[in-house]
């Protein structure tokens, strides 16, 4: 019986250790381990080992976003063979017109092995802190809102290193997927998730397919349950409302957005940076998002009334807020949210304090920085006088070296102008009401009066510190109308009936709209690149499209497939073999034998210049490996998964 219950015990100790071993291997886990990585007021390295040359390639195209393969190491727990791509909208391209390489990047654990995971973690964010002197405005608005009971990413601040080098300090976020929806509801939750996209108004339409709500997981392919839950939030009526929304979350949602100055979000006229997840019982809940403009980073307005908390756009085409508000026991009880959270915000100093005694040496310590020591420190101290931070003056010129949009008030200043403007609103002092664009802000971006000029000296088309906004220089074409008025959303100039000069279209800068709006245009490419289980794959001889297939250089695109390769010099044929299969091609022969099997090509291999060039999505396809084609940026991507 002893020897039985050794046996028994010993058993037990080894498969607690595979858990902890298969859960960086790719095997199931308890997604509670990953939560152990974002321990608060922690900093945890990530180190990012991945060939120069994909990185190469992931500088030369970052507006791409396109995954790259590199072995990760969390906090001592290596993760080989991982996705990672850049990320962001207007971040993302803000940068990559810079002279910065600081991005924001986006890691699949289990982009080319399926299943894998971090300790049961599928997606980690990795953001730049871009417009964030102060590297805490993410970091406290999911606080705020995790202290309020809400679900949402957990974070953890983090020095990254790529190829063993320090890159910089970042903020790691999980990322809104199926690990975050397990752990927040449970292993066997079955409901759609949805990332609402720019323009996710919820405005209801009868004819509206709503796209702009993207299924990330979940089978409602048709949307039916956003198009029930954008209905019956129109109706207006409470029981049909509760029927389908959890309305709890929606109202902290929507409170947090306004108490903290989050407006690059529901809470403006781009009415994005927020998911919708819809559970096994019908219920939608809004889960936040991207809050790195939280704290005053878009803009910031601390007069924005209570009861109309916009900074732009109409109440009338933000029903989440208005239809919402309109019921009076949502209203108190979104009243009731905005109290709770000015009480958050009376120990909000000594908060910040204990954040920076943690960070700061690693923020002296940033190679990449966007901010100077001393913006950082500008950013988190609480001064007599309101003031905007400006440059060191050994900083370089330029966005590179420490531009963004939050340049302006210390967070503390800001809140407590914030503090103080709620305060009044509830005594009866300042107006709950206000027309959005009223005291207009912009975050570091800043609108003064009379002529537009942001603060800091930047221009129109400008960023902060002089990166120009892509294909835009500044002045506005001669014969463009003047639109008046001192605040965005204000009427237009007397006599003007909303209709362009004529030819103006020609006149206005390429930007590109690409899948991320205006910022999120994809490079063009000139030639074509090839991409195998997220790697570049190099040529001599640049790839050549002829009869509408792609040919290679043979023996690096075999070798890239794990082939091997035999160039018969005398019979002009190239072999390629790789577990069981064989194919043969010749030159010159549109015939080619796949084990043994005659197949017909759409165009021949044939030598140009001293190369061999073979139909690439042939011998992929061929080999089990799945092709696709980019043709905005002139990729082909091949991956075994």
């Amino acid at each position: 019986m002893k020897r039985i219950l050794l046996t028994v015990l010993a058993a037990i100790v080894i498969l607690s250790q595979c858990a902890v071993v298969c859960a960086a291997e790719g095997e199931s886990a308890e997604p509670s381990y990953y939560t152990e990585l974002f321990k608060k007021d922690g900093v945890i390295d990530i180190n990012i080992q991945i060939d120069e040359k994909d990185l190469e390639d992931m500088y030369a195209y970052p507006k791409n976003e396109e995954y790259h393969s590199a072995d990760i190491t969390v906090a001592g727990i290596e993760i080989k063979n991982s996705g990672i791509r850049t990320k962001g909208n207007m971040t993302l391209s803000s940068v990559a017109s810079s002279d910065s390489d600081r991005y924001s990047f986006r890691i699949k654990f289990n982009k080319y092995v399926k299943g894998q995971k971090l300790l049961g973690l599928n997606e980690l964010c990795l953001n730049n802190e871009y417009s964030d002197p102060s590297y805490m405005r993410e970091y406290l608005h999911y606080e705020l809102l995790r202290e309020m009971g809400q679900k949402v990413p957990e974070t953890v601040f983090c020095n990254l290193y790529i190829n063993g080098e320090l890159y910089g300090f970042y903020l790691a976020v999980e990322a809104i997927d199926d690990s975050f929806l397990e752990r927040n509801y449970g292993e066997n939750q079955n409901g759609n998730l949805y990332k609402m996209e720019e323009g996710a108004s919820l405005i209801y339409n009868e004819e509206e397919t709503y796209s702009y709500g993207e299924l990330k997981s979940g089978s409602d392919k048709e949307r039916e349950g956003l198009k029930s839950l954008i209905k019956k939030l129109d109706s207006g009526d409470k029981d049909e409302i509760e029927s389908v929304l959890d309305v709890d979350s929606a109202l902290i949602y929507i409170a947090a957005n306004t108490v903290l100055c989050s407006y690059d979000s529901y809470n403006n006229s781009m009415k994005h940076n927020y998911y919708l997840y819809q559970n096994g019982d019908g219920i939608f809940s809004v889960l936040t998002w991207d809050v790195n403009m939280s704290f005053g980073g878009r803009e910031s307005n601390t007069n924005v009334g209570i009861d109309t908390p916009l900074v732009s756009g109409s109440m009338e085409d933000a029903p989440l807020i208005s239809k919402l508000l309109a019921i009076d026991e949502y209203k108190d009880r979104y009243y009731g949210y905005i109290k709770d959270m000015m009480a958050w915000l009376e120990k909000l100093e000594g908060r910040v304090n204990e954040i920076k005694a943690i960070i700061k040496p690693y923020v002296e310590a940033d190679p990449s920085a966007f901010y100077t020591p001393e913006e950082f420190e500008k950013a988190t101290t609480l001064t007599e006088e309101t003031t905007e931070a400006e440059p060191a003056e050994n900083k370089a010129e330029g966005f590179g070296k420490g531009r963004g949009f939050g340049g302006g008030k210390s967070i503390l200043n800001l809140m407590k102008e914030r503090y103080d403007n709620l305060k009044a609103q509830f005594e009866g002092i300042a107006s709950k009401s206000t027309e959005p664009g009223d005291s207009m802000g912009f975050g570091g971006m800043g609108r003064g009066k009379g002529d537009f000029k942001m603060q800091g000296g930047v221009n129109p088309g400008e960023f902060p510190g002089g990166a120009k906004m892509p294909g835009f220089d500044g002045d506005m074409p001669e014969d463009m109308p003047q639109m008046g008025g001192e605040r965005r959303g204000g009427n237009p100039p007397e006599g003007f009936d909303g209709k362009m000069p004529e030819g103006f279209e020609e006149k206005i800068p390429e930007v590109g709209k690409g899948k991320g709006g205006m910022f999120g245009s994809k490079a063009e490419n000139t030639f074509i690149r090839v991409h195998a289980d997220g790697h570049i794959v190099s040529f001599e001889t640049e790839p050549v499209l002829k009869n509408d297939t792609t040919l290679v250089g043979f023996r690096a695109i075999l070798e890239a497939l794990g082939a091997e390769v035999t160039w018969d010099e005398e019979a002009k044929t190239v072999t390629a073999v790789k577990d069981d299969t064989n194919i043969l091609l010749k030159i010159g022969s549109d015939t080619a034998y796949v084990n043994g099997e005659e197949v017909k090509l759409l165009a021949a291999p044939e030598i140009i210049g001293n190369a061999t060039m073979i139909p690439v999505r042939f011998v992929s396809e061929n080999m089990g490996m799945k092709v696709s084609w980019d043709g905005d940026t002139k990729l082909i991507t091949i991956s075994s998964k």
